[in-house]
């Protein structure tokens, strides 16, 4: 009985702070999206043509690399070509792209990280509440 009490007393430290470094990364993520927001709701202000040319830009090259991608005889930028690292520098700049899918590290894949994080998700639900006013969890 004693030694059942210390695995779970040691499973829920783990579980809090697995629960800390999930909450510091998902308030990083929702800081990320409003920095992109606001820098967006500058851009469209100060310089509307500026952001609608940046925008129709960035859907003529989207366009472009998939076409060649349906029909892989059309052309593709080069690797020596600077478009894309420039053009993106700007798009972030302007505020004009999802800062969710970025990816600033790469690691190797972790076996049953999904079913762990599952299992994390589940724990947690009943300390959720809906708040209809704010529209989410």
């Amino acid at each position: 009985s004693k030694v059942y009490s210390a695995a779970i007393a040691k499973t829920q430290k783990i579980w809090t702070a697995y629960l800390d470094s999930i909450m510091k990364v998902g308030q990083m993520q929702i800081l990320r999206r409003q920095i992109t927001n606001e820098l967006n709701y500058s851009c469209r202000f100060d310089s509307k043509h500026l952001a609608a040319a940046l925008e129709n830009l960035n859907k003529a090259i989207l366009a472009d690399i998939e076409a060649h991608y349906q029909n892989p005889l059309l052309p593709y930028p080069k690797e020596d070509n600077t478009l894309l690292y420039e053009i993106t520098a700007y798009l972030e700049a302007a505020g004009i792209h999802n800062p969710l899918n970025k990816i600033y590290i790469t690691t190797k894949r972790l076996p049953y990280f999904p079913t762990v994080n599952f299992l994390f998700l589940i724990s947690q639900f009943p300390k959720l509440q809906y708040n209809r006013n704010l529209g989410n969890v």
